[in-house]
């Protein structure tokens, strides 16, 4: 299938090929800027409620003391979290390039969150931070539900992660999580199964971004209360 910047004959601003992936920056006039990732659309100027959706769970829950943002590299769950009140909000992201990128075309959904005292933003694998032994009042998954590992299904993959998630988590501490299309109802449900096999409290819902052509699934989970 044809990525949607060619579908949509959007104007291609940047291309450019990082050591981890091919990044596009489009333009539509429809939602602004448009950062794609592999030929995939990740996010657009006009895309703040995707933004607002994946820290609301956190929000709600009082959980945005000392949070920790897997992927995000476009910053604007940075920013969602920071002008939520967060205390400490660290992101981790693998390609500086997309941070650059995000700071020149996606303003709209970024702002000055890369720059704001209480936020740390690290360049390095996201994964390995899971295994750093810090713990964390929320924790937002903002990454691909596709396994690291070529020789791994992805249902193993999707259990490691929630269950590295969950360890990583305070008590009482709430994770959220783009999940997939509501077109993918097979992973949605391995999502479902993955986050039932590791959390007593969750749900998912569906809400539409603007420059999604079908609705996304997010998530979010909270841990106990108390230790087991």
């Amino acid at each position: 299938m044809q990525p949607e910047y060619v579908r949509y004959n959007q104007t291609i601003v940047e291309r450019h090929r990082s050591p981890y992936q091919d990044i596009v920056i489009a333009y539509d006039p429809a939602v602004g800027h448009l950062l794609y990732l592999n030929d995939d659309l990740q996010i657009a100027n006009a895309d703040e409620p995707y933004n607002r959706t994946l820290i609301e769970p956190l929000r709600q829950r009082g959980a945005v003391g000392d949070v920790l943002i897997l992927g995000g590299g476009d910053g604007g769950a940075l920013r969602a979290l920071l002008d939520a009140g967060a205390r400490r909000a660290v992101l981790v992201d693998i390609d500086a390039e997309v941070i650059e990128l995000s700071r020149q075309y996606l303003p709209d959904l970024c702002g000055d969150a890369f720059d704001r005292e209480s936020a740390e933003v690290v360049v390095g694998d996201a994964f390995a931070r899971l295994e750093a032994e810090e713990r964390w009042d929320g924790i937002v998954y903002d990454l691909t539900m596709d396994p690291v590992r070529e020789d791994q299904p992805r249902t193993a993959y999707i259990r490691e992660i929630l269950g590295k998630i969950a360890r990583r988590l305070r008590p009482g501490g709430v994770m959220s999580m783009q999940c997939c299309g509501t077109d993918e109802p097979g992973l949605r449900e391995e999502i479902r199964a993955g986050l039932d096999h590791t959390f007593a409290e969750w749900n998912d819902w569906e809400v539409q971004i603007p420059s999604f052509d079908i609705p996304w699934v997010f998530a979010w989970a909270r841990a106990p209360q108390e230790e087991p």
